[in-house]
């Protein structure tokens, strides 16, 4: 695969956030190396209230827009896309900031087994709310009603932006067990929120859910497909035997300035 067929893909995925957040904060403007996000009416949302590095950076030009702009904050959040991380890294992690790494996968090939699609159905609004707020609060225990309630918000305009649809999966009593939401605008395809509870897990929920989900993405000939994987984490390989293939990391850096009320992106 030639390297011109690995970058664009990755490239039209990044534009996509990028108006995503356009679209979803209050306000986004140019700064230095990358641009400033921030959503007054939800301060309790990282992903809305960030500094995002576009191309390389030193690491004390990075800090000192995030202490400009997010000094009314009790956190500092930052985001470097690919391409920007190489330098940034060592020197927030030697600063002791929180450090995520998360791979861009886009749909390459044909998932490698077959799934029972009976079983899946399409969630309820009420159903999904259920489910991201039991994941929610699995992450990062005793979260707030204040930051469920501006995640809950911010799930549902992200939602309504990308015209999802959430599929899931029920267990014997009807309530929802696992989760997969499928976003679009078109020619462009999002698989996002892959959750099962802990007292469903090992059955290949999530495997099922994704591969129909890109298998609704390909019937509607949407082209790229792609998923956000945590790097550090287990899913990407079954997303990789899904057929996704990596493109590219994304770097979260963070810093709690007061002992976290449960603030999450």
């Amino acid at each position: 695969m030639s390297s011109d067929e690995l970058t664009e893909p990755l490239g039209t995925v990044l534009g996509h956030l990028r108006r995503t957040l356009g679209s979803l904060a209050d306000e986004m403007r140019p700064v230095g190396p990358g641009f400033v996000v921030r959503t007054r009416s939800l301060p309790l949302v990282w992903a809305l209230n960030q500094i995002r590095i576009l191309e390389p950076a030193e690491f004390d030009e990075v800090v000192a827009l995030a202490e400009r702009y997010q000094a009314d904050l009790s956190y500092r959040h930052v985001v470097a896309e690919a391409g920007a991380t190489a330098e940034l890294a060592g020197p927030f992690a030697a600063a002791g900031w929180k450090i995520d790494n998360q791979v861009v996968m886009v749909l390459a090939r044909e998932p490698r087994r077959k799934v029972d699609a009976e079983m899946v159905v399409e969630l309820s609004q009420a159903q999904t709310v259920e489910l991201m707020r039991r994941w929610t609060i699995d992450d990062f225990p005793g979260i707030g009603e204040a930051a469920l309630g501006q995640l809950e918000e911010y799930f549902a305009r992200e939602g309504r932006l990308w015209s999802e649809t959430c599929f899931g999966i029920l267990d014997a009593h009807g309530a929802p067990a696992a989760v997969t939401k499928l976003r679009s605008d078109g020619p462009t395809a999002w698989v996002e929120d892959v959750y099962t509870a802990p007292e469903a897990r090992g059955r290949g929920y999530a495997r099922t859910l994704v591969t129909y989900a890109t298998t609704r993405a390909r019937s509607a000939k949407c082209d790229p497909i792609f998923i956000i994987a945590d790097d550090d984490d287990w899913p990407k390989h079954l997303y990789a035997d899904i057929g996704f293939q990596p493109r590219g990391t994304i770097c979260f850096f963070h810093q709690d300035l007061v002992p976290l009320e449960r603030r999450v992106s």
